[in-house]
């Protein structure tokens, strides 16, 4: 190969293939192409190759029963939450309470800052310095 381009290699127990060449590793991966691709990166021996695709194939099982398994987990899950979700959520009121007295509470924080930058924005008085003759001015 002089590219690493995947090239049409033919199929394997019902599976397209592809060759190519990994530039990263240096080394020559089969894809084998079924709902998704699955990457087997082979060696120097034949027989050994074909092992190492055999090998994935057989994956394929113990991958499907854990995704099966994982599958119902996540149906009881979601009964769990569909049941959570009706139930009534017990401290409705105080939480209605406590949420109208932050309202109030931010809405007094919200004025006093609404006043600070009122009082920033009027010029400061400028400070006068007694006449020299004045008796205002002390030693």
């Amino acid at each position: 190969m002089t590219s690493p381009d995947p090239v049409p290699l033919g199929a394997y127990r019902g599976l397209a293939m592809e060759l190519s060449y990994s530039t990263f590793s240096k080394d020559f991966v089969i894809t084998l192409q079924g709902k998704r691709a699955y990457h087997v990166t082979l060696g120097t021996d034949i027989h050994g190759n074909i092992t190492r695709l055999d090998n994935e194939i057989e994956k394929f099982g113990d991958n499907l029963s854990r995704c099966e398994e994982h599958l119902e987990t996540l149906k009881v899950q979601l009964e769990n939450a569909k049941i959570e979700a009706v139930k009534e959520f017990p401290k409705e009121q105080e939480l209605a309470e406590k949420t109208a007295r932050l309202g109030e509470l931010n809405a007094l924080l919200d004025m006093d800052k609404k006043e600070n930058i009122v009082l920033d924005v009027e010029p400061e008085e400028e400070e006068t310095e007694p006449e020299k003759g004045s008796k205002d001015r002390e030693r």
